[in-house]
């Protein structure tokens, strides 16, 4: 790896270490850290909304970002908040498209913004690259449809302990409050109560100010790999 490759793919921080990005050749890294640049958003901020146009492709450094999916004009469901590593509205750009989902930050955050013009003018150069990019189409439209299968298939209880294991940070901490919780794994109230008061019994999980602290991870894992109730 010469000297220019190195400087630019250090430019991109974390992206390099985990996610989408860190598993894409030195080259094609560099290339996007040339065409980007970073920006940080605070908490509540809106990243783009549907019905916008695709101006770009976002990768969280730092931070949380929620996906919002409309279920009317006035309802919106949040069933997966990404952390860093996590890449962003790809699939409009790349398809020509308006955007079908809405993003926000959940917590102050810095994102790396590839504007929509320098993706496609070195698509236009590298057209292997096109590659990279399915690969991380491939990986989000897996992540949707295993999501998508969670809430059809689990059980409420399990669907609950799987949610907790995706949001855990390292530090074993959920930083979302219940109300927020609730709204993620699109669970009744009911459902939602019931699941959270089984695992607070249990000491696998303490409710805690601004949100959750996982204390037997491994009894949730347990939780999360049952096919019962």
């Amino acid at each position: 790896m010469d000297q220019l490759v190195r400087t630019s793919v250090a430019n991109l921080h974390s992206l390099v270490r985990v996610g989408w990005l860190a598993e894409q050749p030195a080259e094609f890294q560099a290339r996007m850290a040339r065409l980007g640049r970073w920006v940080s958003v605070r908490r509540g901020t809106l990243i783009y909304a549907v019905g916008d146009e695709a101006d770009a492709i976002f990768g969280l450094g730092e931070g949380m970002l929620d996906v919002a999916f409309p279920v009317s004009e006035d309802q919106e469901v949040v069933p997966h908040r990404g952390m860093p590593g996590f890449w962003v509205g790809d699939s409009a750009l790349l398809a020509g498209s308006r955007r079908t989902i809405s993003v926000y930050a959940a917590a102050d955050s810095r994102v790396f913004k590839l504007p929509a013009k320098a993706v496609h003018r070195s698509l236009r150069e590298f057209p292997e690259d096109w590659m990279c990019f399915y690969r991380l189409s491939h990986l989000n439209t897996t992540l949707s449809l295993r999501t998508l299968a969670e809430i059809i298939s689990l059980p409420p209880r399990v669907r609950f302990a799987r949610a907790l294991l995706r949001l855990t940070s390292t530090d074993g901490a959920v930083r979302l409050t219940q109300e927020e919780l609730g709204r993620m794994v699109g669970m009744s109230r009911a459902a939602f109560r019931r699941s959270f008061a089984a695992l607070i019994e249990q000491g696998i999980v303490d409710v805690e100010y601004g949100g959750i602290r996982i204390r037997d991870r491994s009894a949730l894992e347990r939780e999360a790999a049952r096919t019962d109730e």
